[in-house]
């Protein structure tokens, strides 16, 4: 169930059936506002979906509302939906008419201020919780805040060999390992393309706009396709076609150039979104349905977000007019803030007077660890912490043992440490080894044996049966 909130201070808002059939009015407008922002403060994973209601402010005109482009007809009777059906490249009179909507079009985007909406998007985009935006528009605003517009890349990496990843060139004076040159993944993706670039239709050359402005009422010839025209021309050689130049805009009745790179965009924005803001717009499009359903069951699939009355906000949808087809909409949005995007985003959003928790609550107190303890710039306690040393390990020595006197009657003492037992001999003992055998039956008087240098060569055979080759510290007891 979507709950409806509206800006307006007069009251409810207008009440249709459209309305109503999409949305139930919010028992308390206040509360309800105060957790969607509080979604919106916190959210660390948005992708917004925007449409032309956010750039009306910046006296750029939407396309389906009372007033927008498609109300309307052209000085020569067609209506403006036609002028953006791909088939007005082919018809002489309707490219004249095109051109001439492109043109208008242009100079209005480029002499458009950003609004507060294209604002908010690039504190979000600075703040790090901007994880796409998918645009409709065509006016480039987004670029004018500092954001990243246009497709991601979709070339296959090169194969590497194996253990060469990392390796620096030859050639090369400098020890740090050379940086890759492609350029950032675009923040901000255009759904239906951008005014701002014309391309070939045969070669696919791309070339601003802005040189070819105001554009001719007949076809733009490609200055690329002419150039290799040309030189095949002066090498005798068999001509061959030329494309012309169009505006760089996704049209009625074709498909989308790149619908594949943004295809995998959005499969990859949705592991990792949490939120989802929607703003101006009909959501009349079918890719731009299919892209925010799948958003908001990915959202949704999510933990936390959840608000007092226990209502999970996860997806925000914000316009004055419901969305297209009403019922459709079932349970994909959990707020529907009815009114102007820019006010929402001054008054509310980016209001630091409008508080994320009620007037009358206190807020909660800070745990005593988080007083008491003095924390660095990392946020790690200051304590000093023991270092820990490494532990040393040394060789066993031998340990005397006391053969059982049944047999003979009387104790065998056998080679004795001249230093204190080690702390490894417990384990050395433990393992079970055979102790070590007797020297002689009788008892001699302790002899010393010297070890002779190894820089000479000493005979392996000992000059006496009871001696033995022993360290230096070793007794023999003979």
């Amino acid at each position: 169930m979507t709950i409806r909130v509206h800006l307006s201070t007069s009251g409810a808002g207008p009440s249709s059936a459209a309305a109503s059939s999409f949305a139930t009015p919010a028992i308390d407008t206040e509360d309800t506002l105060r957790q969607v922002v509080t979604r919106l403060r916190t959210a660390k994973r948005i992708v917004v979906v925007s449409g032309a209601g956010v750039s009306t402010a910046a006296a750029i005109p939407d396309f389906r509302s009372a007033s927008g482009l498609f109300s309307g007809k052209s000085k020569g009777g067609h209506s403006v939906k036609d002028l953006f059906h791909v088939r007005c490249l082919a018809h002489p009179t309707l490219l004249a008419k095109h051109h001439e909507l492109i043109t208008s079009l242009s100079s209005l985007s480029t002499a458009a201020p950003p609004t507060p909406f294209h604002t908010y998007l690039s504190s979000l985009d600075n703040e790090g919780r901007l994880l796409r935006c998918y645009t409709q528009n065509i006016d480039g605003l987004e670029e004018k805040t500092g954001l990243a517009v246009g497709i991601p890349s979709n070339k296959r990496k090169s194969p590497k060999a194996k253990g060469k990843e990392n390796a620096p060139s030859l050639l090369s004076t400098s020890d740090t390992p050379e940086t890759s040159s492609e350029p950032p993944e675009p923040r901000v993706i255009p759904l239906h393309g951008l005014l701002s670039t014309l391309h070939c239709t045969l070669c696919h050359t791309t070339l601003p706009l802005s040189p070819h402005l105001p554009l001719p009422p007949t076809s733009v010839p490609c200055p690329t396709c002419e150039l290799a025209s040309s030189i095949r021309s002066a090498l005798s050689e068999r001509s061959r076609k030329s494309g012309t130049l169009r505006a760089s805009v996704v049209l009625y009745g074709e498909e989308h150039p790149e619908g594949e790179s943004i295809g995998k965009s959005v499969s990859k924005d949705l592991k990792g979104v949490d939120m989802l803001l929607v703003c101006g717009t009909s959501l009349s499009v079918p890719g731009v349905k299919r892209v925010v359903k799948e958003m908001a069951k990915s959202a949704k699939s999510k933990g936390r977000g959840k608000g007092k009355q226990g209502h999970d906000v996860k997806t925000v949808f914000v316009n004055e007019e419901p969305p297209s087809k009403g019922s459709e909409w079932d349970g994909i949005f959990d707020i529907w803030v009815q009114g102007d995007v820019q006010k929402f985003v001054k008054d509310y959003i980016q209001n630091p007077e409008f508080v994320s928790t009620p007037a009358g609550s206190s807020p909660k107190k800070a745990s005593p660890s988080a007083t008491t303890k003095p924390f660095t710039s990392k946020g790690t306690p200051n304590t000093p912490k023991k270092r820990k040393l490494p532990t040393t390990y040394f060789p066993p020595t031998p340990v005397s043992l006391e053969k059982d006197n049944s047999s003979t009657g009387s104790p065998q003492i056998y080679a004795t440490p001249t230093k204190p037992q080690s702390a490894g001999v417990a384990s050395y003992v433990s393992m079970g080894l055979p102790p070590t055998p007797p020297l002689t039956d009788k008892v001699r008087p302790i002899k010393r044996v010297k070890v002779e240098s190894r820089e000479r060569e000493v005979s392996p055979t000992p000059t006496r049966k009871d001696e033995r080759f022993l360290p230096p510290s070793v007794e023999i007891r003979g």
